[in-house]
């Protein structure tokens, strides 16, 4: 449908073309920071002519929204309320169409515009509208990467069973290490199949070589002392001792490094591009509440221009006999 409306600002009227468009739309999710990743949806709008007669340029009156209402995922994402516009500009693109007479136009007026414009300059515009979506990622902190922490922090409790006892340790490390695998595999039945690692992914990794470095250390320190003594007994004023000590100092001092490390990234990349989308919602908010009493204001002005145009008339006070 079209509207036409006269702009009080240039005097110009304009002429509006509306169109509702229902459908099912399809975006690649980007897993690289999850679970505390922030998905765009994307709807892109082209024009088959040129930049030279048409340009898509967002409307700078009117903001673009979206409706949250009517969001049903709303248990596992929670959709951020600003909408983002980008304009830009690309040589040629194809356009599919099922209907055979429509790509008939479609070459034709294509053909026409080449033979009237052969400026290689010339692009066709688009237009796109993103919204943006952060995925609820409390239950993935809890039961993924606390649970993995667990894990990891008990291998290190090892190191209280005495260093001779090595087929206890290893053991008890090696069961840490399967229950970690075990973890990570069944957490990724939750995810899509995908070509490169994830935060989660990442941090599990790590963990897991952690396990598998003390493992490796506690069947060294068994064969060292297996090597160098005779009945396989330490006491706590041995060398051995110490270096398992030193070992325990260094293996823990590590992990607690790795742990700062992610903590700061953690918070200076996905929980910053989440900050800054609340800031946008807020300013979006702000928006929207200017626009509202710049709209109530100019109908207060109309409405007291109207009251102005009457003219007031005395009314004498005659004795009517």
């Amino acid at each position: 449908r079209y509207t036409a409306k006269k702009s009080k600002e240039d005097n110009q009227i304009y002429i509006c073309e509306h169109r509702d468009i229902k459908g099912l739309f399809w975006e690649k999710l980007e897993l690289h920071h999850f679970p505390s990743d922030v998905q765009d949806l994307s709807i892109s709008i082209a024009s088959m002519f040129y930049d030279d007669k048409v340009i898509l340029i967002a409307d700078p009156n009117h903001l673009s929204g979206v409706n949250r209402e009517a969001f049903v995922d709303q248990q596992e994402w929670s959709l951020y309320e600003h909408v983002d516009t980008q304009q830009r500009f690309v040589k040629e693109f194809i356009f599919d169409d099922d209907d055979d007479d429509d790509d008939e136009e479609e070459n034709d007026n294509n053909n026409q515009l080449n033979n009237t414009n052969n400026n290689e300059d010339r692009k066709r515009s688009i237009l796109t509208i993103t919204c943006h979506a952060a995925r609820r990622s409390n239950y993935f902190y809890w039961n993924g990467y606390c649970l993995i922490l667990l894990i990891t922090l008990l291998s290190f409790c090892i190191f209280a069973i005495s260093p001779h006892l090595t087929g206890n340790r290893i053991q008890i490390s090696c069961t840490l290490l399967l229950t970690s695998i075990t973890f990570r595999w069944v957490v990724n039945r939750s995810l899509p199949t995908i070509s490169y690692l994830t935060s989660m992914d990442i941090y599990a990794i790590l963990c897991i070589f952690i396990l598998i470095i003390l493992c490796i250390w506690h069947a060294i320190i068994g064969f060292l002392i297996f090597k160098n003594t005779s009945d396989s007994v330490v006491t706590s004023k041995m060398w051995f001792t110490s270096l398992d000590r030193y070992a325990f100092c260094i293996s823990m001092s590590i992990f607690i490094g790795i742990h700062v490390i992610f903590l700061i990234w953690l918070i200076f990349v996905p929980l910053k591009h989440r900050k800054n989308m609340a800031n946008k919602d807020i300013q979006y908010g702000l928006s929207i509440v200017e626009k509202k009493r710049n709209r109530k204001s100019k109908w207060s002005k109309e409405q007291r221009k109207k009251s102005s145009a009457y003219t007031p008339v005395p009314i004498l006070d005659t004795n009517v006999i």
